[in-house]
């Protein structure tokens, strides 16, 4: 069945705000509730507060590199057990302006949040350092959602989000092997995924049938 196009601004209007917004306030009030709980505590100094946010944020970019590569972009087993995200995900490049998909549900990102903060809490030895490094995470995911959302759905015409939009939208629609990236294109440049192939076409094929994620080639 061919999918009836619609602007921007038509699809915005249809959009479940609730559904839009439910991660920002479910990891608002988490964020919430463990600074509550770190300033009843032997909170950090300001100054190592500020160290941890920001090397929790720089975090960010390497756990949103390594989960869209190798976890969400792996080709999904026909039969058995797939990770968490990874039809979602494939089916999302599928349809990018699906309003199905607005953003990472609270099933799959739980996990990798409670992941982060246990090795967080393990290798500072402090779960209120923890929860400071855990806050720059959670900032760099807020930026994630808002430019995944700026990239699909969104009209926002300032020039940091005209260049974060066309960088994601190359990802989806001309080399889904490359540009990973969507806050920061600094681990597609350290992981040599940064630059389009020299000959690039619109991808035609889902990627969830198993075949390659370029529009070049294909393999199953």
């Amino acid at each position: 069945m061919k999918r009836v196009k619609q602007n921007r601004k038509a699809r915005i209007r249809q959009i479940d705000r609730f559904q839009l917004y439910k991660p920002f306030i479910f990891y608002s009030g988490v964020l919430c509730a463990l600074h509550a709980a770190v300033l009843r505590s032997e909170a950090p100094s300001l100054p190592f507060a500020m160290t941890l946010l920001m090397v929790g944020l720089l975090s960010w970019g390497l756990v949103e590199y390594a989960v869209h590569r190798w976890v969400l972009h792996r080709v999904p087993r026909a039969q058995g057990f797939n990770l968490p995200g990874n039809l979602t995900h494939l089916r999302h490049h599928d349809d990018p302006q699906s309003l199905q998909r607005l953003n990472v549900q609270l099933s799959e990102s739980l996990p990798i949040c409670i992941a982060y903060f246990a090795a967080a809490w393990a290798i500072s030895g402090s779960w209120p350092a923890a929860t400071w490094l855990f806050t720059g995470l959670m900032a760099g995911y807020f930026f994630y959602e808002y430019l995944d959302f700026q990239a699909h759905h969104g009209t926002s015409g300032t020039r940091l989000i005209r260049y974060f939009r066309k960088y994601h939208n190359q990802h989806h629609h001309y080399d889904a092997s490359v540009r990973y990236g969507v806050t920061s294109p600094l681990f597609d440049y350290l992981f040599g995924t940064f630059d389009l192939p020299t000959k690039t076409r619109r991808i035609r094929e889902p990627l969830w049938t198993g075949r390659r994620t370029t529009g070049n080639n294909s393999a199953a």
